[in-house]
C-alpha cells in the first residue's frame, strides 16, 4: 500500500509540475543588430568619429546571455562584430573592433545593409525580441545612375520592409544629417513599429543610443534620485551609466560602507570603462545598501541590474495615434514566476508616472488595482503629441525596481490640404485628406464632415475616396465673405489592427478671394501713403534748399560783397571798418538786398500755395 501511495504521489507531482510552469513568465531573449553608415559624408557629419564611443557604450550595456552583432556599410556591407551570444570574450572583441569605424566608403547601400543584417529572418519567433538599430546620414545611393538608386529605394519599401514586419523585427532608425532620407528612414521605423530619431549633431549619439538600447533590450533597473540608489541582496550584477560634461571631474562611487571607488582605484569585480562623455561601470556582487554617484546630475544616468527579482510589464507600442488607450499590466517575478503572496505585496508601493515633453508629469498609485500579483492600469488618455514616457516604479523597504517605456504619439496621421477654387462660378472650397499608410489602414476608412456656418447652421457630409490613398470633399455655393468651420470624424483601423477614432482640429474656411481683395486694397492704400510721404519729403527738401540759398545771398549782401562789385575804395572800406559811418554805396547795396529778399520770398510763397492747391486725384 505504501508503495502504491508513493507512486500515486509521484504521478500527481508529475501532472502538477507542468501546470506550475504555465504560470511562469519567460522573458524573450534580446537580439540586437546594429548597422552603421561609414560612407565618406560622415567626415563632415561625424568629424570626431563619435560613432565609436557611442557604440562602445551600447555594447557595454548589453547583459550577458543576450545576442548582438554589428555591421558597417557604404557600397559594401561588412560584419564588424560577429552576431553571437554576449559574454566577456565577445565584449573584448566588440570593443577592439569599434575602433575600425571610419568615413572612407563610397555610396550608401541601405538595401544591402538591411538584407545582410537580417538574412534568413522571415517569420516571427516569440523566444526573441528582435531589433535593428540603423544609423545613416545620406540617401539611398548605390550607383552613379540615378534610376538604379531609385529602384533600390523602392525595393526597400516594397520587399524588405514587409519581410521585416512579418518577422516582427523593429527597425529603429537614426538620421544624422539634414541630407538623410528622412522620409524613408521614418517610413521604415513606423512600418515595423520601431523608433525614428533625427540627430542634429554627432554629440547627441550617445544619448540616442541609450534610448534605443532601452527599447531593444529590456534590462531591469532601479530608481535613481539625485544620484542616490539602493541595491538589494537579489542583485548579482549592476551596470551604472553616468554622463558627464567636458569640464566635469571624473566620476566616483560612494559605497554603502562609505568606501569609494574610482577609475584609478577599484577591485577586480569592477569593470570601469571611461570615455569623453560618460563612465560605464559594471560591478559583480555589489554591496547591499544605499549607493551614491559622485558625478554630474543627469536625467539620462542609469543603474541597470541583473537579478532574479524582476519587474515585468506589458510592452507598449512605439508609435500610436493620439486618443488611443492601452491596458498596462505589471508584476513582480522571482526566477520567472509571478509573486502572488499578499503579505509580501502589501509592503510594496506601486507608482505609475506619465511624462510628456510639453506638460507636467502625472502620477498615480496603482496598489489597489493588484489582483493575484498583477497590477492593472490604463494609459493613453493623458498622452500628448510627441514623445511620452510611461515609468513604473515599485519600491519597498528592501528593494526598488523601475521600468521606463517611450511612446511616440502622432496627433493626426493625415496630410490635410484645403484650397478655394478660383475658377468656380460660386464660392467653392475643396478639402483633401491623405492618410499615413505606415500607420493607418486605407481599407474600411470612413471620414465624416460637419460644416457649420456663422449663424450656427449645420450640414453633414461623407468624404469620398478619389484615389488610391486620397479622400476629398468639395463644398460649393458658400456665402461670399462668410467664415465656415469644418469638423472631421475619422473611423478605421491602425496598421496594427487597433480601432481608430480621430477628431482632428476643426478646419476654418475663409473666403480667400475676399481676403485677397482686402489685402490688395490695403497694399494700394499703403503704397499711396508712401508716395504722398515721399512727395512731402521732396517738397520739404526743396524748401530747405531754397531757404539755404536765400540765407547765403543775404549773408553775401550783408558782408558787403567784393570790393570790385560795390566799387568801394580802400579808404572808404577802412573808414567804414573804423566806425566813421556807412557810406551811401553800402546803404544802396543793403537796400537792394532787402528788395531782392522780399521778391524771392514772394515767389517762394506763391510756388508753395500753387503746389498745395493741386488735387492729387487730378494727376492720375
Amino acid at each position: 500500500m505504501r508503495t502504491k501511495n508513493y507512486v500515486l504521489i509521484l504521478m500527481l507531482l508529475a501532472l502538477l509540475l507542468p501546470l506550475r510552469q504555465v504560470f511562469a513568465t519567460t522573458e524573450p531573449v534580446s537580439d540586437v543588430r546594429i548597422v552603421i553608415d561609414v560612407s565618406g559624408s560622415m567626415k563632415k557629419n561625424d568629424p570626431n568619429n563619435l560613432r565609436s564611443p557611442a557604440l562602445r557604450m551600447l555594447l557595454g550595456l548589453l547583459p550577458e546571455g543576450e545576442i548582438a552583432g554589428v555591421w558597417t556599410f557604404a557600397k559594401y556591407v561588412n560584419m564588424l562584430v560577429p552576431h553571437r551570444v554576449v559574454n566577456d570574450a565577445w565584449r573584448l572583441e566588440a570593443e577592439r573592433q569599434s575602433n575600425q569605424i571610419h568615413s572612407h566608403g563610397l555610396f550608401t547601400n541601405i538595401e544591402q545593409a538591411l538584407n545582410k543584417a537580417t538574412v534568413g529572418l522571415k517569420v516571427a519567433d516569440p523566444k526573441y525580441r528582435r531589433s535593428v538599430i540603423l544609423l545613416s546620414d545620406g540617401l539611398v545611393d548605390v550607383s552613379t545612375t540615378e534610376d538604379v538608386s531609385k529602384a533600390s529605394r523602392q525595393r526597400i519599401i516594397e520587399t524588405i520592409v514587409p519581410r521585416l514586419k512579418k518577422a516582427n523585427i523593429a527597425v529603429h532608425t537614426i538620421a544624422l544629417a539634414d541630407t538623410s532620407d528622412h522620409e524613408l528612414l521614418r517610413a521604415i521605423s513606423v512600418a515595423t513599429d520601431g523608433w525614428y530619431e533625427q540627430v542634429d549633431s554627432a554629440e547627441q549619439l550617445q544619448r540616442v543610443f541609450l534610448h534605443l538600447f532601452e527599447k531593444a533590450a529590456n534590462r531591469d533597473s532601479v530608481p535613481l534620485t539625485d544620484n542616490h540608489f539602493k541595491i538589494d541582496n537579489s542583485v548579482s550584477e549592476m551596470t551604472l551609466l553616468a554622463f558627464r560634461r567636458k569640464d566635469s571631474k571624473a566620476a566616483e562611487l560612494l559605497l554603502p560602507n562609505q568606501s569609494r571607488l574610482s577609475y584609478q582605484q577599484h577591485p577586480k569585480n569592477v569593470r570601469w570603462h571611461t570615455e569623453a562623455g560618460y563612465d560605464l561601470i559594471t560591478i559583480a556582487d555589489p554591496q547591499v545598501g544605499a549607493w551614491y554617484i559622485d558625478a554630474d546630475l543627469d536625467p539620462d544616468n542609469r543603474v541597470m541590474i541583473v537579478t532574479d527579482l524582476k519587474l515585468q510589464t506589458t510592452d507598449l507600442p512605439n508609435n500610436i495615434l493620439i486618443g488611443e488607450t492601452f491596458d498596462l499590466e505589471a508584476s513582480l517575478t522571482d526566477k520567472g514566476e509571478i509573486i502572488v503572496r499578499q503579505d509580501f505585496l502589501k509592503l510594496v508601493d506601486a507608482q505609475l508616472r506619465e511624462e510628456s515633453e510639453i506638460a507636467d508629469a502625472i502620477e498615480q498609485n496603482i496598489n489597489s488595482s493588484q489582483v493575484k500579483g498583477v497590477y492593472n492600469a490604463n494609459v493613453g488618455d493623458n498622452f500628448l503629441s510627441g514623445r511620452n514616457d510611461v515609468v513604473l516604479t515599485f519600491t519597498s523597504a528592501t528593494f526598488e525596481r523601475q521600468r521606463r517605456q517611450s511612446i511616440n504619439v502622432v496627433e493626426t496621421p493625415f496630410d490635410i490640404k484645403v484650397e478655394q477654387l478660383s475658377d468656380a462660378s460660386t464660392r467653392t472650397h475643396r478639402i483633401t485628406l491623405s492618410p499615413d499608410v505606415g500607420l493607418v489602414k486605407t481599407e474600411g476608412l470612413s471620414i465624416a464632415a460637419m460644416l457649420t456656418a456663422e449663424d450656427g447652421s449645420e450640414w453633414s457630409y461623407d468624404m469620398m475616396k478619389s484615389g488610391d490613398n486620397e479622400w476629398q470633399l468639395t463644398l460649393a455655393e458658400l456665402q461670399t465673405g462668410e467664415q465656415y468651420k469644418v469638423a472631421l470624424q475619422i473611423r478605421g483601423e491602425t496598421l496594427k489592427g487597433r480601432n481608430l477614432f480621430l477628431q482632428p482640429k476643426s478646419i476654418i474656411l475663409k473666403d480667400d478671394i475676399i481676403e485677397q481683395m482686402k489685402q490688395e486694397k490695403a497694399e494700394k492704400e499703403q503704397q499711396a501713403k508712401e508716395d504722398e510721404q515721399a512727395k512731402e519729403d521732396e517738397q520739404a527738401k526743396e524748401e530747405e534748399q531754397f531757404i539755404d540759398e536765400m540765407a547765403a545771398g543775404v549773408d553775401f549782401l550783408l558782408a558787403g560783397g567784393s570790393d570790385e562789385s560795390i566799387g568801394l575804395s580802400d579808404k572808404e572800406m577802412a573808414d567804414s571798418n573804423n566806425g566813421q559811418g556807412i557810406s551811401p554805396a553800402i546803404k544802396l547795396a543793403i537796400g537792394n538786398g532787402i528788395i531782392l529778399l522780399l521778391v524771392l520770398t514772394g515767389v517762394f510763397l506763391w510756388r508753395r500755395n500753387t503746389a498745395n492747391s493741386i488735387n492729387p486725384g487730378d494727376q492720375l
